[in-house]
């Protein structure tokens, strides 16, 4: 394995990733299949991918997307699809009934200019500017600026601040990859931005998370200390803007509702970002007073469609292994605009689950789907436990959980991110660690 400075979880569960909202139907887990181990191709290089970032991303033909930290070069896009009746296609990996294939490897231009180490997961966006859409990310590393901050050590690469880079399907007419795009496996990659490219790197350095989309096409997403903003300038290229800078440190990843208001969380809080008369006003609403209330939110929230804010947090609770909660607002009396806040579930750790790794996913019904870093089967990994999926399933205002997974290593291990919700109700996710090739998995629950 190459060395990085990026984070992982099986050394520090505190990884970041996004919160997804999906109208689907709901799907409570029976059987457990893993569609494909990574570092299955390539020796030590693991050309098809390592340690994978999650959530999943479904885009084109209902194909999953996602990112490796590493493998490869420094990190893949990758995608996966159904295997056809007569195999994998030339090119393709052959998994349990699926394919994956490499979309592009990072680092394929000199000094890494394309980017380096994907830092999170990618998103399915601007399907009004470029149908039906394209993919969507960041990579910590990489791009043509860096300084003393952003020195990967010892990594033998560029170091570079990190980019937001997107990828699309190489055209056909004319033939390759555009001018200034860079080419990979029948896509092209673009670099959207290069961070760092202001004095004392104002616009920021380091990008982690996911990024949304407002309906004008601009992209949020954030950045070591702070939320940017990037936007088409009318000419083929990007404006960038770091809109918020919180004093408590900033957690990767963001939301955004239908009326554009923006939503994370720091060290301690949940905030929300809204644009009102020229300018961008944030406001924090909730604080974490540990237990029995959470402590340390790790992920993006999620939001419903009637403005509820929802999330986990890695510790606190009546046990302090960590909560889901949720943030209603108020809507008349005196503390009309404020949230009041339940805690939906504390974790009680050993078999039933602890530390959640952050964010969960919604169903159409208002069930709730997560995952652990840790619990589950005690055996796996001396006595840890290699993490757990689970439910809560809505019935009025109440929650019942239900514990849908627990990994035992063989199948991947400490999920650091929520499974997604096919069309056919099944659930979908990725393990960074452990696996066939202890490189980590995709995996599939079937009701």
């Amino acid at each position: 394995m190459k060395p990085t400075s990026l984070p992982r979880i099986a050394i520090a569960a505190t990884v970041f990733s996004v919160l997804l909202l999906i109208a689907l139907p709901k799907g409570q887990a029976e059987t457990e299949t893993v569609l494909y181990s990574f570092c299955s191709v390539g020796g030590a290089v693991c050309n098809d991918g390592q340690l994978p970032n999650g959530p999943l991303t479904i885009g084109w033909y209902g194909n999953f997307y996602g990112t490796t930290q590493d493998g490869g070069l420094y990190g893949d896009v990758f995608g996966l699809y159904p295997e056809p009746a007569g195999g994998c296609e030339s090119g393709s990996n052959t998994g349990d009934g699926w394919c994956e294939f490499v979309l592009y490897s990072f680092c394929s231009v000199a000094n890494c200019a394309d980017g380096e180490q994907p830092s999170g997961n990618l998103a399915f966006l601007n399907g009004g500017i470029n149908r039906p859409g394209n993919l969507y990310g960041t990579t910590y590393h990489g791009g043509a600026n860096s300084n003393n901050v952003c020195e990967v050590i010892g990594s033998g690469f560029g170091s570079g601040c990190g980019t937001v880079f997107e990828i699309f399907p190489e055209p056909l007419s004319p033939p390759g990859c555009p001018s200034g795009t860079n080419g990979g496996n029948g896509w092209c990659e673009a670099v959207l931005y290069n961070f760092c490219s202001l004095s004392n790197c104002e616009d920021g350095t380091l990008p982690t998370g996911n990024l949304v989309a407002d309906s004008a096409g601009n992209l949020y997403g954030t950045v070591g200390d702070g939320v940017f903003e990037l936007s088409p300038n009318g000419s083929g290229g990007w404006n960038e803007a770091v809109i918020y800078q919180p004093t408590a440190g900033l957690h990767a990843g963001l939301a955004i509702d239908a009326a554009g208001v923006l939503y994370g969380a720091t060290s301690g809080n949940v905030f929300k970002l809204s644009f009102s008369q020229n300018q961008w006003v944030a406001e924090n609403i909730h604080s974490f007073n540990g237990p029995p209330d959470g402590s340390d939110p790790n992920g993006p929230p999620a939001i419903d469609s009637v403005g509820n804010v929802y999330g986990t947090t890695y510790a606190g609770g009546s046990k302090n292994h960590g909560t889901v909660w949720k943030l209603i607002p108020v809507t008349k009396g005196k503390n009309k605009g404020t949230y009041t806040e339940t805690v939906l579930h504390s974790f009680t750790g050993a078999g039933a689950g602890e530390y959640p790794g952050g964010g969960v996913t919604l169903d159409s019904s208002g069930n709730i789907y997560s995952a652990t870093t840790s619990g589950g089967r005690l055996e796996c990994t001396l006595n840890v436990g290699c993490g757990t999926v689970l439910e809560l399933a809505a019935s009025g205002t109440t929650y019942k959980y239900k514990l849908l997974w627990r990994f035992d290593g063989t199948d991947g291990g400490f999920p650091n991110s929520s499974p997604i919700l096919g069309s056919s109700g099944n659930l979908y996710g990725v393990t960074p660690a452990w696996g066939a090739n202890d490189s980590g998995t995709v995996y599939e629950l079937t009701p």
